[in-house]
């Protein structure tokens, strides 16, 4: 009996102790089923932020990509800024270039043209100075037979008779282009001495340029005849063929004058 006391005793604390055991099972759960409950709260919570972190992520790779993209374009920019630029000098030193050539050659016409006004120039001094060399030679000439006539002039005064002088005083006459004064010189040679054939011939080459015909003509027959009768054939001859040609044509032309028989014999 003392057993089924003690059994009965120990009931309620049983019983309790299995309340307890189911309240706490119960707890467990209830707390199982809230743990379970906020578990997949909180993963309901939580399974947007992968996609979120991923969209964030991506937006900040693309906030990088278009800065460095942006970079990118600035640096292209600049360097095609650069290169523009860069161009835009070359092809100004290139217009200065070109510029500077354009002046070269004006300059090297403007040079070219001073050359060939100083070729004319020298062209122009040398004609000059061969004009004057021929005036120098002239003048020269117009002294010497100058000096001759003074020399003759002398010697007639000391002596008259003397035919040579006369003669190589009108020989320098008409070297002078002074027929008329030759004429008188040859005159007074013949007077003096009436055989002188050379004071005939060129006596009548004087009286020739000065149109007198007959006289010329006269005298050239004359020293023709005193020349074949010397036996100088050659004077003859000239004197001959002369006198036959101003009979025919009338005169002697200034450029085909006759040779005074003197200077071909000095």
């Amino acid at each position: 009996m003392e057993d089924r006391r003690l059994n009965s005793e120990d009931m309620p604390s049983r019983r309790s102790q299995e309340l307890l055991e189911w309240g706490a099972m119960g707890f467990t759960v209830v707390l199982a089923g809230a743990a379970a409950a906020t578990q997949q709260a909180i993963l309901s919570a939580i399974a947007p932020l992968p996609l979120s972190l991923a969209v964030g992520l991506n937006l900040v790779s693309r906030k990088k990509l278009d800065d460095k993209f942006q970079a990118l374009i600035a640096q292209k920019d600049a360097q095609i800024a650069e290169l523009v630029a860069s161009q835009g000098q070359q092809q100004s030193e290139l217009g200065n270039l070109i510029l500077a050539l354009g002046q070269v050659g004006d300059r090297l016409e403007d040079v070219q043209q001073q050359v060939m006004q100083l070729n004319q120039g020298a062209r122009d001094l040398h004609d000059y100075t061969r004009i004057l060399d021929t005036e120098q030679k002239q003048i020269e000439e117009v002294l010497d037979c100058l000096r001759q006539i003074e020399k003759n002039t002398q010697v007639i005064q000391v002596d008259p008779s003397h035919a040579k002088a006369y003669y190589n005083r009108g020989l320098t006459h008409q070297r002078l282009g002074d027929a008329e004064a030759a004429i008188l010189d040859y005159s007074e040679a013949i007077r003096i001495n009436e055989n002188y054939a050379k004071a005939y011939h060129n006596r009548g080459v004087a009286r020739s340029t000065l149109g007198d015909r007959k006289g010329a003509v006269e005298d050239l027959r004359t020293a023709a005849k005193l020349f074949f009768e010397k036996g100088d054939i050659s004077s003859y001859e000239r004197a001959r063929d002369l006198a036959k040609r101003i009979h025919e044509v009338g005169s002697i032309e200034q450029d085909e004058k006759e040779v005074p028989l003197e200077i071909l014999f000095s």
